[in-house]
């Protein structure tokens, strides 16, 4: 049991955000911004955004990446996930983590795919691959990882993820057809996982001239795309990082 008094106590605010966004608009710099940062990648090279950012790396704690290999079978990138998982949250706990990034989700659900189909494959009954029982198998373990690996974390969470254009057949089964735009997710689980997160935003990438860009972050539904936050964030967010974040919370909550 949560008593009111405790949260009222308690004046530090723990964000979980999904960041989606094309490739280029800053999805792995906006979470490299956050303070005191573990680094999951299934992203090949995306710790160069740390590299190439010194402000960046002096958030770094620690980092590890797991991208399938011919030199490591698909079983030990995971079971080496969970290892990294544990010590986060671990290390949480003794202060010496505050932020978990796992960049990215897109990634992380087709790396599980392929999982799947080395370690789990289904069968029909008449011989058949039952490729319907896989993707459900597949987005009961992306609910689970997410709830109980990711969002348990006590802390900062950033997870990223590509975004895709919904195909037609997908978007008559929805209530909503104003939003097309969806996180990029193998299977269904794209459906979910807004909801699970106290933040889903997407980045946009604006050209003001040569060799100079704005970072703009939509938090509010539009543009097709069904962006949502809990925090009270305006529609849109410009120059967007974790304080500039942090800044317009208090600003809408009246917190000096």
């Amino acid at each position: 049991m949560i008593k009111g008094d405790e949260l009222r106590q308690d004046k530090k605010l723990t964000l979980k955000t999904l960041v989606n966004g094309g490739t280029g608009t800053g999805k792995t710099y906006y979470a490299m911004t956050h303070p005191k940062f573990v680094y999951l990648g299934t992203e090949p090279n995306g710790l160069d955004t740390a590299k190439s950012n010194p402000a960046l790396l002096n958030n770094l704690v620690w980092a590890e990446e797991f991208i399938p290999s011919p030199t490591e079978d698909i079983k030990a990138t995971f079971e080496r996930l969970e290892v990294a998982l544990l010590k986060a949250h671990e290390e949480a706990k003794q202060g010496k983590v505050e932020t978990l990034i796992l960049d990215n989700i897109s990634y992380l659900s087709e790396n599980r795919w392929m999982y799947i189909n080395k370690y789990e494959k289904a069968m029909s009954q008449n011989g058949s691959v039952d490729t319907r029982g896989m993707y459900g198998t597949l987005g009961r373990w992306l609910y689970q990882f997410t709830l109980t690996r990711l969002l348990s974390f006590p802390g900062n969470v950033v997870v990223s993820c590509h975004e895709q254009v919904e195909g037609d057949e997908a978007m008559e089964k929805k209530v909503d057809k104003s939003t097309n735009v969806v996180p990029a997710i193998l299977g269904g689980f794209r459906e979910k996982v807004d909801g699970m997160f106290s933040a889903s935003i997407y980045l946009e990438k604006k050209r003001l001239a040569e060799n100079k860009y704005q970072y703009l972050a939509r938090c509010q539904k539009g543009n097709q795309r069904l962006a949502k936050n809990r925090y009270g964030l305006p529609e849109i967010v410009e120059n967007v990082s974790y304080q500039r974040i942090i800044e317009c919370i208090k600003q809408a909550n009246k917190v000096a």
